[in-house]
This record gives C-alpha cells, sequence and structure tokens, in this order.
C-alpha cells in the first residue's frame, strides 16, 4: 500500500504538471476579430452578497456586442429591488428584468435560464451565463466567448473559486473541497460545464433540444453535459474565466452542500462519481493508514515509521500542489491575489481532510434519493429531478 501511495503521488503530481502548462497555454489567449452577438444570462435569487457589485460588474464588461437578462423568482423575490436599483443607474444599458416563467418540474434557477431564452426569442448568436453570487473581471465574456469561433467546441467554462468572506476553519475547506474538482478540467473525458460560467453557441444549444433538456431538471450544468457528450460536442475550460464567490460556511452547511453537489453528480454524471468515489476512497484508507502506523512507530517500533512516511506522502505531496494551484488560479485571475494570499496557507491545510470529506459524502449520496435546494425540496430520477411540496 506504501508503494501504492509514492506511485499514485507521482502520477498526481504528472497530472499537476501538465494542468499548469495547459493553463500557461490558455492564459495566452486568442486574438482575432470573433464577435458574435451575445446574450449574458444571469438567474438571481435572495439577497446574496455582493449581488449589488456582480450585477454592476455584467453591465460593465469589455466585450462590444452584448445584451444582459437577469431573472428572478418574483417581485416579491429581494434580488428583484436590488438588480432595479442597479438597472437605474444604467438607463442607457441594454440590460432587461424579468420575472420566471412557471416551469413545475424545473429546479428555479432552471427555469430562470429557459424563461431568459424565451424572452430573448433566439436572436442571439450565442448565450453566456454566470450565477449571481460570482464575481467575474471585465474581460469574463471576451475570454469566454473568443474559442466558440472554433466549431469543434460545443461549450466554453471557467469555474468556481471560493475565497471566505472572513476566518473560518468550514470556508476554507469548502474553498480547498471546490478547489480540488478544478483537477479533471483540462481533461475532456470527464470534464463538464459549470453553469456559473459558461457560453454556449446558440446553434448547438437548438441541436441539442435544450427546452427538453431542461424541462425537467435540478441541474442545469451537469444536464446540460449529458447532452452535449450524447452529441460529441467539445467542452473547453478556460482558467482565467474562473469566477469568486465570497462565503461563510459552517459545517452544516457545507456538509449539506457537499452532499447535494456529490448526490446529483451520482444522478447525472455516473462515472465521474465512480472515478471520484475510487480516488477519494484509496486515498482515505491510505491516509489512515498512514496514521497508524506513525503512532504505532512512535509508540512501538520505528520500523513502522517508513510504512507511515509512504503511505503519508499524497497527503504531504497534496499539502504542495494546494499551494500550487494558488499560485495557477492567481496567476489566472490577478484581480483577486490579495484574495489568493491571504488565504494561501489555510487554504492549503483545509485541503488535508478533503479526502475525508470527499469520501463521507460520495458514500452519503448513495443513500440520497432527495435534495433540499433554496427552500424546495427535490426528488430524484433518472436524468431530471421532480420538484416536491
Amino acid at each position: 500500500m506504501g508503494f501504492l501511495a509514492v506511485l499514485s503521488s507521482a502520477y498526481s503530481h504528472l497530472l499537476a504538471l501538465r494542468f499548469d502548462h495547459k493553463a500557461s497555454a490558455s492564459l495566452k489567449g486568442l486574438s482575432s476579430g470573433f464577435k458574435p452577438r451575445v446574450c449574458l444570462v444571469m438567474a438571481c435569487r435572495g439577497d446574496e452578497f455582493r449581488l449589488r457589485e456582480n450585477v454592476e460588474a455584467i453591465l460593465n464588461q469589455t466585450y462590444p456586442n452584448y445584451h444582459v437578462i437577469m431573472v428572478t423568482d418574483s417581485l416579491n423575490d429581494p434580488a428583484y429591488s436590488i438588480v432595479s436599483s442597479v438597472l437605474d443607474l444604467h438607463p442607457t444599458s441594454d440590460a432587461h428584468l424579468y420575472i420566471a416563467d412557471s416551469h413545475p418540474r424545473a429546479s428555479g434557477k432552471v427555469a430562470a435560464l429557459l424563461t431568459a431564452l424565451d424572452r430573448d426569442e433566439w436572436r442571439s448568436d450565442a448565450y453566456a451565463f454566470v450565477d449571481s453570487d460570482a464575481v467575474i473581471p471585465r474581460r469574463w465574456l471576451q475570454d469566454v466567448i473568443q474559442p466558440l469561433e472554433d466549431e469543434s467546441v460545443g461549450c466554453t467554462t471557467g469555474f468556481r473559486w471560493y475565497f471566505p468572506v472572513r476566518r473560518g476553519f468550514w470556508s476554507q475547506v469548502q474553498s480547498a473541497w471546490n478547489a480540488s474538482g478544478s483537477n479533471l478540467m483540462f481533461n475532456e473525458r470527464y470534464n463538464f460545464p459549470w453553469g456559473g460560467a459558461m457560453a454556449i453557441p446558440t446553434q448547438i444549444l437548438k441541436a441539442i433540444d435544450i427546452r427538453s433538456v431542461w424541462e425537467a431538471a435540478i441541474s442545469d450544468d451537469l444536464s446540460l453535459n449529458a447532452a452535449l457528450r450524447k452529441h460529441n460536442y467539445r467542452i473547453m475550460f478556460l482558467p482565467q474565466c474562473t469566477v469568486a464567490t465570497y462565503n461563510q460556511a459552517t459545517m452544516r452547511s457545507f456538509l449539506n452542500w457537499g452532499i447535494r453537489q456529490v448526490t446529483l453528480t451520482r444522478v447525472l454524471n455516473r462515472r465521474l462519481w465512480t472515478y471520484g468515489l475510487a480516488a477519494y476512497a484509496f486515498l482515505t484508507i491510505v491516509m489512515a493508514l498512514g496514521v497508524v502506523s506513525f503512532i504505532v512507530g512512535v509508540i512501538w517500533s520505528p520500523a513502522w515509521l517508513l510504512p507511515a512516511v509512504l503511505l503519508l506522502s499524497p497527503s504531504i505531496l497534496g499539502l504542495f500542489r494546494s499551494n500550487q494551484r494558488v499560485s495557477t488560479f492567481k496567476r489566472a485571475l490577478p484581480e483577486f491575489a490579495a484574495d489568493f494570499d491571504r488565504n494561501r496557507s489555510a487554504h492549503s491545510i483545509a485541503s488535508l481532510i478533503v479526502p475525508l470529506i470527499m469520501t463521507y459524502c460520495i458514500f452519503k449520496s448513495t443513500g440520497t434519493r432527495d435534495i433540499e435546494w433554496r427552500g424546495r425540496t427535490y426528488q430524484l430520477g433518472g436524468a431530471s429531478a421532480l420538484a416536491a411540496t
């Protein structure tokens, strides 16, 4: 087991080097005159932290040829008054705010996205989607649209990086847990479009019949991923299109969030879920054996310290990999350099328990048949979710 742990560490290091190489290549960007008409869509609900600033950011993109559609659940939703007040300050902006149409079998977010597509009447050449709790740089829309000039690319996507609002252990764990998911984003076999930061050509949305895909979906991105793969479209990851979210997590809120994410993956992306189960279960077993070997070595015989070192090598390397990942995304997102530096050490330390938490969430997800999300409960089916009362 110790030698297997060392081999897995070496392989993980190789993947990390490949990731950083591909990230550097992606950051060089593309330069062309490709500027299709784009509709930037934001589904809003509740009084998100920094929502006002996030709306300002999507209204002030450097991209020259776009308009904005924002959708809330109702007139009584706190987001409606916040977004309205921001739009009042930008009377010349091509931006519109709507109330979501009724789609009882879809989640609130998916209903909002379908409403935006209907209201725009497919007049745009491409659609970009961003979450309301996402902070985006001014070049975000330009960067996420540019690679769509390649007709083999079905969707471009960024990712999310969590920054704690203030110091807190579980906020750091959530940040490290989420960041670990970026490892596979350059792997076109296992990656996926992340719904909080993605762009898709209109012709591809029509080709995959996005309306039927989303009509009964709880997750916009995982259901979209299945449809894109069914039609053999590529998904391109762009680290510079990663967005920042400022969070404050407790143990309870983090575990509920983590189990929900993993459960949705089990239902809608079984291959990725199985991969995660094998990888994280192995890391957890190796870590546990390493700790036991170390304790036995200290108490009984120093001979046990050798297997302890071998077994704990993935955890030790994980510290360095986490620190390296922070540096990579700091290069991709220079606007948030101070936030990366402020949280670097705590983020890396928190990454030590990510395999344990991930393994727990994966096993917990096997018995989960319904999830609660933003005040609504959903019963999970094969490729969709039915809203429960």
